[in-house]
């Protein structure tokens, strides 16, 4: 991953990334993060029998769920915990013949409480598979403020 720029960023990457990693539903999609900062994410997810639907692709809504964890990780960046507003989808190809499929997420808008996002969903030889828009809404929830773990605080 590339360095980020401040010790609080790095401390705020740090965090989602174990969030990230010890959700058991993201743990079930299996994916690995290759970049995460408040403007791009990049991430791969490996093709598993698991995820695939009945055609032998990649199933739509394993894609969705792993570019909306991608880009809610990037989104919550910004420093606070946030919540899908809408997600769009557009699948162009089928994710098939590729080990990986690839998620790249770069931050359109930055507003008071809405962020948005440009996806973009390739395989191994960079052809694109699914594009789309995800916007979210950012909370008061600190992701470094420890006082209470993030179920609670959404309680």
């Amino acid at each position: 991953m590339r360095p980020t720029h401040t010790e609080k960023e790095n401390a705020i990457r740090e965090k989602m990334l174990k969030e990230l990693y010890e959700n058991e539903f993201n743990k079930f999609i299996g994916f690995e993060i290759l970049e995460l900062s408040p403007t791009y994410s990049k991430a791969r997810c490996k093709t598993d029998p698991r995820l695939l639907n009945p055609y032998g692709s990649m199933h739509g809504g394993a894609l969705l769920s792993f570019v909306d964890a991608m880009a809610g990780g990037t989104a919550s960046m910004n420093g606070y915990y946030v919540t899908t507003v809408s997600a769009n989808l557009n699948f162009l190809l089928p994710a098939i013949n590729t080990e990986y499929i690839y998620c790249e997420c770069l931050k359109l808008k930055s507003g008071k409480h809405i962020l948005v996002f440009d996806i973009r969903v390739t395989d191994d030889k960079g052809n694109l598979l699914d594009s789309g828009e995800f916007s979210f809404f950012a909370s008061k929830v600190s992701v470094l403020d420890d006082s209470a773990n993030v179920t609670e605080k959404k309680n």
